[in-house]
């Protein structure tokens, strides 16, 4: 339930071509995927999300970001060596700030507003399990598999992927990347009136769910709702709806138009009783109007 910044792409691990104007397009696949590939692709997008924040003021070490080599902290985070200090006054947050502030708490599991205002959310903590993640040493012995990056604040995943003709797993993938925000079966409404979220895997600290009020409950869900007009999926390349390809690489579904059957006794039927046939039911409109401005006597402009 947590605002967790990060976004789900597929890809087609190749393109399509077209030899000529009135030629269909032709698929040409590429080769596997490399490290070096996703290493230079996990850099690029560090840099560049780096150089928005800092065209719209923001500062990346004050949103928790690592300091890169030669970086330094800003004035008011001089005094801070961890440089984890907040950018919004989460207790005094004005109307322009109010949801920025929601956001910013959403992100780093704190109390936006109140008397513990940016304080951290109250976890659930098995001590078990901390104690089972330290003797394990999972952390010092946890090597990124092949395709994943995982540095400088940011991660990227590219290890999935699925071939030509496994549609069960396609569906599957989709189906996850475009799953709800929060799921029902981990909140619990405590006897006390506090709601309890459990995390869907533990943490290495032993933390498995956070406990919050009903107002901080609402500020956390008012954070990932996202903004009007604001679609979640988008499609590009060929798949983008006005790409001329698309009708061409997008599958259709085959549907057969079946022949209508005509009753002949109901038409005789009706056409006895003087009602008109069914290709002469439909009227112009402008006749009906002309007809219930005459009858009436109103005009109509």
């Amino acid at each position: 339930m947590g605002l967790n910044v990060h976004q789900h792409s597929l890809y087609l691990d190749g393109v399509y071509v077209t030899r000529g104007p009135f030629d269909p397009p032709v698929f040409l696949p590429t080769g596997p995927l490399k490290s070096d590939e996703v290493e230079r692709v996990h850099g690029d997008v560090i840099k560049r999300i780096r150089r928005v924040l800092e065209r719209y003021g923001l500062d990346p070490i004050a949103l928790g970001l690592p300091p890169r080599a030669g970086d330094e902290a800003p004035a008011e985070f001089a005094d801070s060596s961890e440089h984890e200090q907040q950018l919004l006054d989460y207790g005094d947050a004005g109307d322009d700030a109010f949801f920025p502030a929601l956001k910013a708490a959403s992100v780093k599991s704190l109390v936006p507003f109140g008397p513990g205002a940016g304080q951290p959310l109250k976890r659930l903590i098995d001590p078990d399990l901390s104690r089972a993640f330290q003797s394990s040493g999972w952390g010092s012995q946890y090597v990124p598999p092949p395709l994943v990056m995982n540095a400088g604040g940011f991660s990227l995943h590219a290890a999935t992927l699925i071939r030509k003709g496994q549609r069960a797993q396609l569906e599957k993938l989709c189906r996850y990347v475009t799953r709800p925000a929060i799921s029902l079966e981990r909140f619990e409404v405590r006897p006390d009136g506090m709601v309890s979220w459990l995390l869907r895997k533990p943490w290495k600290d032993g933390t498995k769910g956070f406990v919050m009020t009903p107002y901080q409950f609402l500020a956390r869900l008012a954070a990932i709702v996202p903004h009007p007009r604001e679609h979640q999926l988008t499609y590009q390349g060929v798949l983008a709806p006005a790409s001329p390809l698309r009708e061409q690489v997008v599958p259709r579904p085959v549907v057969r138009k079946e022949p209508k059957d005509v009753d002949v006794a109901d038409e005789d039927v009706s056409m006895g009783l003087g009602e008109p046939p069914k290709s002469q039911r439909s009227i112009c409109w402008v006749a009906r109007e002309d007809g219930v401005s005459e009858e009436s006597g109103l005009g109509l402009r």
